[in-house]
């Protein structure tokens, strides 16, 4: 029996005529009486007998019917199943990113893709570059999002952008500011620096060294979010990624591009050998939409005065 078969003899059970179940399964009354009698054709024996109007289930068809009835139900759990999977309309990501792109990327993304997948739940968490490649590469989390992540036999890497460095002043020194701000002119004041153990914080360090530039800093950080508030405090100035550049408080923090311009790429992994869930793949693409309205938002410029990144 196929499951064409199976669909017209389980919708007769359920309505006793032929015509009925034509209306059931969406199709004229001949094509239903073709389909069932092709079915008993196959079988080798009749199926229903007509009384009095209505098709009566021989005793063959009650024992079949016995076992159908889990078999259509396990089918029709099976079609919601795959149209929900279709949908994305459910399931847990577990995120793990580097703590600087959980101030503004991160949450930008999740928002943007709650607002269409409001029962897929998340579980985020900010690790290190070496915790980072680790808990993707062991599986325990669906996704990482990381700075200039290096080939690794148990990730798949992914490029999600190109982004750039971006100086961060307390707002006192706005005015005083260029529309790009050389290396040198961080030594002027308290340079808050990132750990150079750290892949942003190496990035930087590399292309400082090429600019032939003395700039060592006065407070070390192990984290952007903490050179932003620093500067927020008026403590000094930092050079912070363009994630953790976004999220600065106008009021508070300036920001200008570097010059040079310093790059890095952000990437997106996942476990090689465990295929991405629809989730998975539809959250990158949130990923992707997010990092182009925040890169966007640090290049435009403010309405007068000098040109002021970020602000």
């Amino acid at each position: 029996m196929q499951l064409r078969h199976l669909e017209i003899f389980h919708a007769v059970m359920l309505t006793g005529t032929i015509t009925a179940a034509a209306r059931l399964l969406n199709i004229s009354q001949p094509a239903a009486t073709r389909l069932l009698l092709r079915a008993e054709d196959r079988l080798g024996y009749k199926l229903f007998d007509r009384v009095k109007g209505r098709l009566q289930p021989t005793r063959e068809a009650a024992i079949l019917h016995a076992e159908s009835e889990r078999l259509v139900a396990g089918l029709e759990n099976l079609l919601r199943l795959s149209r929900n999977l279709g949908k994305a309309t459910s399931g847990h990501l577990r995120i793990a990113a580097a703590p600087a792109l959980c101030i503004a990327l991160v949450p930008n993304a999740i928002a943007r893709f709650r607002q269409k997948h409001r029962h897929v739940s998340f579980q985020v968490e900010t690790r290190q570059y070496a915790d980072l490649v680790r808990v993707v590469a062991t599986q325990e989390v669906d996704l990482g999002i990381g700075f200039d992540v290096q080939p690794h036999p148990g990730l798949e890497i992914t490029p999600l952008s190109e982004a750039q460095f971006y100086g961060i002043f307390p707002h006192e020194l706005a005015a005083r500011l260029p529309a790009s701000v050389p290396f040198d002119r961080f030594a002027r004041d308290t340079f808050i620096g990132l750990r150079s153990d750290d892949p942003l914080g190496a990035a930087f360090s590399a292309a400082v060294r090429l600019s032939d530039t003395d700039l060592k800093p006065a407070i070390e950080v192990g984290t952007n979010q903490v050179a932003l508030a620093l500067v927020a405090q008026g403590a000094g100035v930092a050079i912070v990624d363009q994630y953790t550049a976004a999220a600065h408080d106008p009021v508070k923090v300036a920001v200008r591009p570097l010059d040079p311009r310093i790059g890095f790429t952000v990437h997106v992994m996942r476990p090689r050998h465990q295929p991405a869930s629809l989730p998975a793949r539809k959250f990158v693409a949130a990923l992707t939409q997010a990092e182009k309205a925040i890169s966007a938002g640090l290049q435009r410029p403010a309405r007068g005065g000098r040109q002021s990144h970020g602000q």
